[in-house]
């Protein structure tokens, strides 16, 4: 496939189309993954922080205003955006722009857990003595013959 963005710059172009899958299950959007790579500087990894900070903080605030489902909706979005924007930072351990917007992808998608009909439950998973974090999603039970 020929890139549409970044034509010599792989890992950028990469990580687009990979946000790009992600909106067949709603954690982002076509449109929004397009409008802020086209904010990114090829190789530049302030730029691409900067451009999807900016888009995740916007849903998230768009989120607080929102119904239950749109809210959820633009959090799981946010969520995405959130851990994308920290993905490159990580040449650099210590620069606090990664845990800042870690913390909002966490917030994110455990607001938009709460919002699922039957919500989304954080679990702790006693492991080889240890704990491992997950999430527990029951699915929805229906009626036989029910859509």
């Amino acid at each position: 496939m020929k890139p549409l963005l970044f034509d010599d710059d792989a890992q950028f172009w990469y990580e687009t189309v990979r946000l790009f899958g992600h909106a067949a299950y709603g954690g982002s959007d076509f449109g929004e993954v397009l409008a802020a790579a086209s904010r990114v500087t090829a190789g530049d990894y302030g730029s691409w922080h900067d451009a999807y900070l900016e888009l995740a903080d916007r849903l998230r605030a768009e989120a607080a205003a929102a119904g239950p489902i749109t809210a959820r909706d633009l959090l799981l979005r946010a969520s995405t955006y959130y851990f994308t924007a920290q993905f490159f930072l990580h040449g650099v351990p210590d620069d606090p722009r990664i845990g800042h917007a870690y913390d909002r992808s966490v917030e994110c998608f455990r607001g938009a857990a709460t919002l699922f009909e039957p919500a989304i439950r954080p679990v702790e998973i006693p492991y080889q003595g240890t704990t491992l974090s997950g999430y527990f999603y029951r699915p929805r039970v229906r009626a036989p013959n029910q859509p």
